[in-house]
């Protein structure tokens, strides 16, 4: 997905007169997801002209405890008044594949989620192992794959 697609549809949203954006970043402690939760929340007020909030939820700060982010955007001149967790995401990130094995991950999402994983097989893939495993069928709007770990890993 391109950085302009996503802000176009988050534009879009707020301009056709829906409340909120919201993404919910789900991951493994170490891995970055309470540090982009921050950045994705300041960037949203400073460059895109929005309000947002932004906040993390994790149990003890050790390395590969869960770690769930969320943010909010919302038109300037409204003010956020909803602080509780992200049930609805438009954007959920899956910073590790491990974490698909909790179906629970997906709940709440719906044919508006668009779905961004870290791994390295297909989107296809993740549809058919764990979108529409027998017995439940998780909606989402699109899906796709970002091999992040080891783009990191080549660039240092």
């Amino acid at each position: 997905m391109e950085q302009r697609d996503l802000m176009f549809a988050l534009k879009e949203r707020l301009q056709s007169g829906q409340d909120y954006y919201e993404i919910r970043l789900e991951s493994i402690g170490g891995l970055g997801a309470n540090l982009c939760g921050k950045m994705l929340g300041e960037l949203g007020a400073k460059y895109l002209d929005l309000n947002s909030s932004s906040f993390s939820s994790y149990g003890s700060e050790k390395t590969g405890t869960p770690v769930k982010g969320f943010i909010r955007y919302c038109k300037k001149e409204k003010e956020i008044r909803v602080h509780s967790p992200v049930e609805h995401p438009h954007l959920l990130c899956i910073f590790h594949e491990a974490l698909l094995q909790d179906s629970s991950l997906l709940d709440g999402c719906t044919g508006e989620t668009t779905i961004v994983l870290n791994t390295s097989r297909t989107p296809q893939e993740i549809v058919d192992n764990y979108l529409q495993k027998e017995g439940s069928c998780v909606q989402a709007a699109a899906v796709y794959t970002i091999p992040a770990q080891q783009i990191a890993m080549e660039t240092h």
